[in-house]
């Protein structure tokens, strides 16, 4: 008899227990939240009330909760600048509760706002060299990431002036002001990318030209890329990679054209116009550029520019997006490498070159036409998987002609640092890269309790280069 009872008791407390982990871990909620426009509201507020559960949507807007417990609950909604709003769900097992709330932006609570950003907002195409749909917080490796609103506020026109905003990151050569290679972590020449492809395949890392007009973002990846990039001296290079995001339409009809000019016959007007195509607010253009001349401080020291960026992007539905995009620089201007050094090594003998003097000729130039492209596919599956389709090219095509000197020989025996040899180089290159991606993408996933977040996937990318130089001592 005793047995018995303890028996039954123990199957009481089972079917207790059970029976309230069924209603405590089954129901969820879930939901987006926009504005009055239907357009999503990242990073807003979402919590139920009277409890310590929260969250934040994500850049569509979309929320869920998972295991709540059954019955009604308020859900409240809150983003800055707007009313909040309060729904109620009615969760019950094995039906989830969708909520839609519209927020009302609120003259009274803020009459004059400045806005540069959106806090933890994934950057635009960030997962072209990360891969995972993580914020930069959430990355294995150290980001930093460059905005355009910094770019413009400081007036950044190369790469090396943007990147001086990153601690660590320096340039490591200009050749003749023609390229920019850049370094980091104590390594020479890190590759460089622009949208997730390489434009300059050369493993040491010689750099290129980029207009800064384009520019969406810099996003520096310090620190072994080699888990998302492959091994060895090209993308997984232990000092890092650098991505230059270009841009791209934000469903919006602005414009912008702005002219800068400077010392030494510097001219550079620029533009950019962004529009919504159809009232639907499906289909969004964009197009930037820039043009450029200017001289030098010294002589024969000149340079030109023309700069394109269009970009087209098409939502036909809110799991759906498509982005084709290209960018086309023309550059063409005189590579001036300095002065010289009039002793050994080991002494600082810099000859103070007067501005009218200059090393090389007149016929000195290094041209340069690049080329880079992208179509992007981006397909919901469900509220837990993505997949993504991404095809991106680069033709780079450079053509240098310049002079350069060199000590004679035995001149550490003769101390003839002043008597230089001169030679004139011409160097061509044909540069074609493209890279092809494939993700499986799997966010918030939960296996019990814990959440996880994966990529299954593969790239192929091509390279085919081709280079000649010649040159003559005079």
């Amino acid at each position: 008899m005793r047995k018995t009872k303890i028996t039954t008791l123990i199957l009481t407390l089972l079917i207790v227990c059970s029976a309230f982990g069924k209603d405590a871990l089954v129901p969820l909620i879930k939901g987006r939240v926009v504005d009055e426009k239907g357009q999503p509201l990242p990073a807003a507020a979402v919590y139920i009330e009277g409890s310590m559960v929260g969250t934040t949507t994500d850049n569509d807007g979309s929320f869920f909760f998972n295991q709540i417990p059954s019955g009604k609950r308020q859900v409240t909604a809150r983003f800055i600048g707007y009313k909040q709003q309060t729904l109620e769900a009615q969760v019950a097992d094995g039906r989830p509760a969708v909520l839609h709330f519209e927020l009302i932006p609120d003259v009274n609570e803020l009459t004059d706002i400045e806005v540069f950003g959106v806090r933890e907002k994934q950057p635009e195409k960030l997962n072209a060299v990360t891969r995972l749909p993580l914020r930069p917080s959430e990355q294995i490796q150290s980001i930093s990431i460059i905005s355009n609103k910094v770019i413009e506020e400081q007036g950044n026109m190369t790469i090396t002036d943007a990147v001086r905003n990153v601690v660590g990151v320096t340039q490591f050569a200009s050749f003749g002001n023609a390229q920019e290679s850049l370094s980091t972590r104590g390594y020479r020449g890190i590759p460089t990318l622009k949208n997730g492809v390489r434009v300059q395949s050369d493993f040491r890392g010689g750099g290129f030209l980029t207009d800064m007009q384009g520019v969406e973002s810099i996003q520096v990846l310090k620190g072994t890329a080699a888990i998302t990039q492959g091994i060895g001296n090209d993308l997984g290079s232990a000092g890092g990679v650098i991505n230059i995001a270009t841009k791209t339409p934000k469903f919006v009809n602005a414009g912008e054209v702005s002219l800068r000019s400077g010392s030494w016959g510097q001219f550079r007007p620029t533009f950019d116009v962004q529009t919504v195509l159809d009232k639907e607010q499906a289909i969004g253009f964009r197009i930037n550029g820039a043009f450029e001349r200017a001289d030098n401080y010294r002589v024969n020291v000149s340079k030109d520019r023309i700069y394109v960026n269009p970009s087209f992007a098409w939502k036909p539905n809110k799991k759906t997006s498509v982005t084709v995009e290209m960018d086309y620089m023309h550059d063409t201007r005189t590579p001036d490498r300095g002065t010289v050094n009039l002793a050994a090594d080991s002494v600082n003998a810099l000859y103070k070159m007067p501005h009218n003097n200059f090393l090389g000729f007149e016929t000195d130039r290094a041209l340069t036409n690049n080329l880079t492209y992208a179509l992007r596919f981006d397909r919901s599956l469900s509220d837990l998987f993505s997949v993504r389709v991404a095809y991106f090219g680069s033709t780079l095509d450079t053509d240098n002609t310049g002079a350069s000197t060199s000590t004679l020989k035995n001149v550490s025996k003769t101390g003839l640092y002043n008597l230089r040899s001169r030679s004139l180089t011409r160097s061509t290159r044909a540069d074609n890269n493209s890279a092809l991606q494939i993700d499986l993408i799997g966010r918030d996933v939960f296996t019990g309790k814990t959440k996880h977040t994966f990529q299954v996937g593969f790239d192929y990318r091509t390279n085919h280069t081709e280079t000649v130089a010649y040159g003559a001592i005079l």
